[in-house]
């Protein structure tokens, strides 16, 4: 009877992960990259408001962790987008990657280019 009822709880993640797949599929890789910007900065806004230095340290190691990823992206010689823009990029992740790193990060900061990346992708999907 306990192995009925824990297989209710896995046939409702399954749909719901189903779902979400399904849902991200109809998404361009731009439209759930600008996501990615989006929800960090908002985790680095309520950091912010919150005050708590836990909550502070999880969202500058959120911040690390996507600008650290961004900088090896656009560093890898396959990448397709232009060298002068790839650089760019770089130099911002670069920046913001140290600054997750201080002894006490700038959260607005990250939060700023976080949005500026997001809203850079979501204008480029809006044109195209």
């Amino acid at each position: 009877m306990l192995s009925e009822a824990q297989d209710v709880p896995r046939a409702h993640a399954a749909l719901a992960f189903r779902a979400y797949g399904a849902a991200q599929s109809g998404r361009s890789q731009r439209e759930q990259e600008a996501d990615v910007f989006a929800i960090l900065a908002a985790r680095l806004r309520n950091a912010i408001r919150d005050a708590s230095p836990l909550s502070a340290v999880r969202a500058a190691a959120d911040a690390h962790r996507v600008f650290a990823t961004v900088e090896g992206i656009v560093l890898d010689p396959v990448s397709t987008l232009p060298r002068d823009l790839r650089l760019n990029i770089a130099a911002v992740a670069r920046r913001a990657v140290k600054e997750a790193n201080a002894e006490a990060p700038d959260l607005d900061f990250l939060a700023s280019i976080a949005e500026d990346f997001a809203a850079g992708l979501g204008a480029r999907q809006r044109a195209a």
